[in-house]
């Protein structure tokens, strides 16, 4: 016979309760938009019409004739007809349906108010992933997943902090602004989840090592080379120093691989170690060797796929244009390349830097003892 506890049931209502309210409060928010936003209550679609580029890329477009009645603004309750198109593609557009809610700005022609459509309402969406993941977090970990991503939003809010400082002061060279924050992403997160303690410091120390290596290799290997095939002017929206902009982001992606393996292997030796005292510093070096092992291949996987992700629209619209596949390679893929060979480098360092590390400070724990 399974036993429910009542504070179990008290937990179910409560998020039960909280999904409902956001959604509810969401659904209904109209009012605090200043922007004029509409709910479709028809919709009539017209004809595919097929459209060819220069290269022969094939596509095909829709109109949509809509109404809409407004639920907000001085024009609240009234119905007004939209128009939209969209293609088969998606690419800049999108298909709108009955019953969803989108935002329109309104003109004036030749004396007539018409509206367009301007981009829809999503905050229910968003909320609602928000508050699944929260949830999530609370029933497979409780509070720790909880301050895990009360640490995720407080690196978010340091670094738009940073990157607001960027712009206002203007720096020539901005990279050791953003290491700066690097060392304080890493340094609040490992306190928020491990608290202040030793086994912090030693995953703190092993990741600022691990990501220090690894970068400084990497630029070694570029500066050798004389950055020969790179091009830093391939990022995107990238109108000054694109090269220190280009180490700044590899930066913050190694420290988030770095940290993920660095974190593994010290919270293995450190739980290995309170279930077998006796184990000796060489013992435990092994140990997180092995683990570093276990770990690197998925991980160096992860990272290819991630880029794979990232790269894949922009190469496959070079090639659909008559680009080679080499001239695509190196302006869509390059970059993404070199950013994940240095994360390898970086993991391939922190697995035997943690494990040195984790083994010194345990063994000497014991020979204090």
């Amino acid at each position: 016979m399974i036993i429910i506890k009542k504070s179990w049931v008290i937990e179910i209502v409560v998020i039960l309760l909280s999904g409902l309210s956001l959604y509810w409060v969401t659904s209904h928010d109209a009012w605090l938009y200043h922007q004029d936003l509409g709910k479709i209550i028809s919709v009539k679609t017209g004809p595919k019409q097929v459209v060819k580029d220069e290269y022969n890329n094939q596509d095909y477009q829709v109109k949509q004739r809509l109404k809409i009645r407004l639920l907000n603004g001085s024009k609240r309750g009234q119905e007004m007809v939209v128009t939209n198109t969209y293609s088969g593609s998606k690419a800049f557009d999108q298909r709108l349906k009955l019953g969803q809610e989108i935002f329109v700005d309104f003109h004036h022609e030749g004396g007539k108010l018409t509206a367009s459509f301007s981009h829809s309402k999503r905050d229910t969406i968003l909320v609602m992933l928000a508050w699944l993941v929260i949830v999530l977090l609370y029933i497979t970990m409780r509070f720790q997943g909880i301050r895990a991503l009360a640490s995720v939003v407080a690196n978010f809010v340091i670094f738009l902090i940073f990157v607001k400082l960027d712009i206002a002061l203007n720096l020539t060279y901005f990279f050791w602004l953003f290491a700066l924050s690097a060392l304080i992403f890493t340094a609040l997160s490992l306190v928020m989840i491990m608290g202040f303690s030793k086994q912090c410091l030693v995953t703190f120390s092993s990741i600022v090592l691990g990501t220090s290596l690894g970068l400084g290799l990497g630029y070694f290997a570029l500066w050798l080379t004389n950055n020969r095939g790179v091009h830093y002017e391939a990022l995107d929206m990238a109108t000054q120093s694109p090269e220190q902009l280009f180490f700044a982001a590899t930066l913050i992606g190694l420290l988030g691989t770095v940290m993920d393996a660095a974190t593994d292997i010290v919270a293995t030796l450190f739980e290995l170690k309170e279930s077998k005292p006796e184990l000796s510093r060489r013992q435990l070096f092994l140990s997180g060797r092995q683990v570093g092992r276990a770990i690197m291949g998925p991980l160096i996987n992860v990272l290819f796929l991630i880029f794979f992700a990232e790269t894949f629209a922009m190469a496959v619209l070079y090639l659909r244009t008559g680009n080679t596949f080499a001239y695509t390679f190196e302006w869509t893929m390059s970059l993404g390349v070199v950013q994940s060979l240095i994360s390898g480098i970086g993991i391939s360092l922190v697995v035997p830097t943690a494990s040195l590390l984790s083994a010194y400070v345990l063994g000497e724990e014991q020979c204090q003892q």
